[in-house]
């Protein structure tokens, strides 16, 4: 019995819908044809019909918040070609810093491109490569590109993913009964009933082509960075705050965050109150080590 991946990715999405809330996708290969299904929207109405009609063995979807390329449909991810070599699809979480300089010279050289995100740059460098292999083409791509990147390919065979060489997003590997699965954070894993089996490292592309072979692990980065620069704001503010990124909880950096500044700026005071969402466990610390009552006086109105 082949696990249903659409649903799967369906689930993993739903879990990080925090870190997206403009558009939602999937793309899913049987391994001749690959069906894609995405539009504006949250992951909920994005598939309020459900995933019908994406049948496969493999997927990757993609929630999106804009930071490059308009608001627009045909900006939504994942992005699929064809190329020489089939199918081929993409989901990026991070930032380019010189999109906009490889896309200019890749138009000159005769490039096309139907979006405005920085990401097609890269299906662009991959689908242009002169190397042999799809690992080989990502990983010149992935050398080619600079910024914050952790980043999902999908052919008719593989699915590869690669992280940044500093390691600014975070993507953790996980293992289902059969197959695996890669995310940005682990409670996306925790939905699924995938078990967390890793971090990806820094400058680091897994290849995975086997649901029971451990994925391949090739340190592609040529430039190695004389240290990590794992992004504080996922820490903070971003990630939700019950996944644990790079071997910390999130939830225990943020009161370890508020005991702190507890300690930094002692105030007096009644009551410690917190900012929903991402500010009430840093409150909380704040409490703790200042011995001040915690307290709730802003209530979210989700909707």
């Amino acid at each position: 019995e082949a696990a249903n991946v659409a649903e799967i990715s369906y689930y993993g999405l739903y879990a990080l819908q925090h870190r997206g809330q403009e558009s939602a996708g999937i793309a899913v290969s049987d391994g001749r044809h690959m069906h894609i299904k995405k539009a504006m929207g949250l992951v909920n109405d994005v598939f309020k019909d459900g995933v019908r009609g994406l049948d496969g063995y493999m997927a990757i979807g993609h929630v999106r918040y804009s930071t490059t390329g308009s608001s627009i449909p045909y900006n939504v991810q994942p992005l699929k070609v064809f190329y020489d070599g089939g199918n081929l699809a993409l989901s990026h979480n991070g930032n380019l810093t010189n999109a906009a300089q490889l896309r200019s010279q890749l138009a000159k050289e005769g490039a096309m491109f139907q979006t405005t995100v920085d990401s097609e740059v890269v299906l662009s460098l991959i689908t242009r490569s002169r190397k042999a292999t799809l690992p080989e083409r990502v990983a010149e791509a992935a050398n080619t590109i600079k910024g914050a990147f952790s980043i999902l390919i999908m052919n008719d065979e593989q699915l590869i993913a690669f992280r940044d060489p500093y390691g600014f997003r975070p993507l953790c590997l996980g293992r289902l009964d059969k197959g695996w699965v890669v995310a940005s954070e682990t409670c996306a894993l925790d939905l699924v009933g995938a078990k967390y089996v890793r971090d990806l490292e820094a400058g680091e592309m897994i290849v995975i082509d086997d649901e029971n072979a451990e994925p391949k692990s090739i340190m592609y980065s040529t430039h190695k960075p004389e240290h990590l620069a794992h992004c504080v704001f996922e820490y903070v503010y971003f990630a939700r705050p019950d996944s644990d990124i790079d071997g910390m909880s999130v939830y225990e950096s943020r009161i370890n965050a508020g005991k702190i500044l507890a300690k930094t700026h002692p105030v007096e005071a009644d009551l410690v109150v917190g900012v929903p969402e991402s500010g009430n466990a840093a409150a909380l610390g704040y409490s703790m080590q200042s011995g001040i009552p915690y307290g709730n006086a802003f209530i979210k109105n989700n909707y």
